[in-house]
């Protein structure tokens, strides 16, 4: 049920590829034109496929070149349906095809991932096992900033001006104004990927919310002090303490510690959680 794929990987890839009929589940933080390219090239008919990709949409990435924000505009035209959701500091790579096979590997879907790295891969082909990594897929996806294509073109756009910004910097030696501009266009673009966070009505406080309920169901009772740096590792575009927005009518930033208390008051209110004597937070059992 296991089958251990070293490098040069990428035909390995490309035969596990070639059987997706239905649906592609990637989880990859770095995702480039190439790694797109693969992906057209080898799924037979990707018109009729379903992918779900969870990435590092950040601005550090896209500024280095580490995401192609165009690539997956590329990808929204050629298949059936694609979801794309960006969750910081995503590590994980993870291809998980049809529900029958998971590839998890150190590589990204990059040129250098599939073709120049040396990367190391495990083949799973247990169904409880697909499953299993399938539902943490997901648990990953939910926690992430979810794109529509209308939101992803913007972004391409704005990502194309802050690279010809780079570019024209670098050229003339750091030029003050040039400067000033790619500072303001960087910062209409980091403004862009957090409004996304709390569009279709989403709030911060839902946010965190179904944070806390998750990570007391895993971990078990947790006190306030426990909770924050779990909460920040999850969520570092909100709980970010260099940066202070509201971006309509939601806080992001230096203040979020005051709104996961927020929402353990709320989740208390409704009966889902409790504070204990020894000061953790527990579920509240369902009878």
């Amino acid at each position: 049920m296991l089958k251990f794929i070293v490098s040069p990987w990428k035909n390995d890839f490309v035969s596990i590829l070639r059987r997706t009929r239905e649906e592609l589940f990637i989880s990859s933080p770095f995702i480039d034109s190439e790694g797109i390219n693969v992906l057209l090239k080898t799924i037979p008919y990707p018109n009729q496929v379903r992918i779900s990709i969870i990435t590092d949409l950040s601005i550090n990435n896209i500024r280095n070149h580490g995401i192609s924000p165009a690539g997956l505009l590329r990808l929204y035209e050629c298949v059936r349906e694609l979801n794309v959701s960006s969750l910081g500091r995503l590590h994980a790579k993870v291809y998980l095809i049809d529900n029958r096979a998971a590839v998890i590997t150190s590589a990204n879907l990059t040129s250098s991932g599939l073709t120049s790295n040396f990367e190391y891969g495990v083949l799973v082909k247990d169904e409880e096992s697909v499953e299993s990594i399938r539902k943490d897929m997901e648990q990953y996806f939910s926690w992430g900033n979810k794109f529509t294509v209308e939101t992803l073109r913007r972004i391409a756009g704005m990502s194309e001006e802050i690279w010809k910004l780079q570019r024209e910097v670098e050229k003339e030696n750091k030029d003050s104004e040039l400067t000033r501009r790619l500072k303001e266009k960087t910062e209409e673009l980091n403004i862009e990927i957090l409004k996304n966070r709390v569009r279709g009505g989403r709030t911060i406080n839902s946010i965190f919310s179904e944070t806390i309920i998750y990570l007391l169901k895993k971990k078990g009772p947790l006190s306030t002090e426990e909770l924050h740096p779990l909460i920040q590792t999850i969520h570092p575009d909100i709980c970010d303490d260099s940066i202070d927005y509201v971006i309509n009518g939601q806080n992001f930033g230096k203040k979020w510690k005051h709104y996961v208390r927020d929402a353990q008051v709320y989740l208390k209110k409704k009966g889902l959680i409790k504070l204990g004597e020894d000061g953790k937070w527990y579920l509240v059992e369902k009878r």
